[in-house]
């Protein structure tokens, strides 16, 4: 379990220099990497939250390759139907997201409307407080 989780750390941190570095084919492959590994069942984002993951994910969404975007994208779901949408919201992925609403590319439109959904609850979910009348 302890080697387990060490080769988690190592691989997470290999990806993130990867994707850290100028080398587009090196970004593309980590990224791609990266978003495969949260198709796995047993996939937590923990070590990718730890090691800073989020903020370099999301500065990957800037980039003018589809395939960079859209394995982004696809990890920012991940980690919020993970569970873990406190992180993302910390690392300003919603304002990231906001400005991408109206790419003109309908899968990372898709994308787009698919994380913020997980992230942004919705209007009927929110209970908001209402001061007590003072009599």
């Amino acid at each position: 379990m302890v080697e387990n989780l060490r080769i988690e750390q190592d691989l997470v941190e290999d990806l993130l220099v990867r994707l850290s570095q100028k080398s587009k084919k090196g970004r593309e492959g980590a990224i791609e990497a990266l978003a495969v590994s949260t198709e796995d069942d047993d996939w937590r984002p923990d070590e990718l939250i730890a090691q800073g993951g989020i903020k370099i994910v999301r500065d990957l969404l800037k980039e003018k390759n589809l395939h960079i975007v859209l394995s982004a994208l696809n990890i920012i779901i991940a980690i919020a139907a993970s569970g873990k949408e406190e992180a993302l919201i910390d690392e300003g992925v919603i304002a990231c997201l906001d400005a991408m609403q109206d790419d003109k590319n309908p899968a990372i439109q898709k994308k787009v409307r698919e994380a913020l959904a997980l992230l942004q609850p919705e209007v009927e979910d929110v209970v908001t407080a209402k001061p007590q009348d003072e009599y």
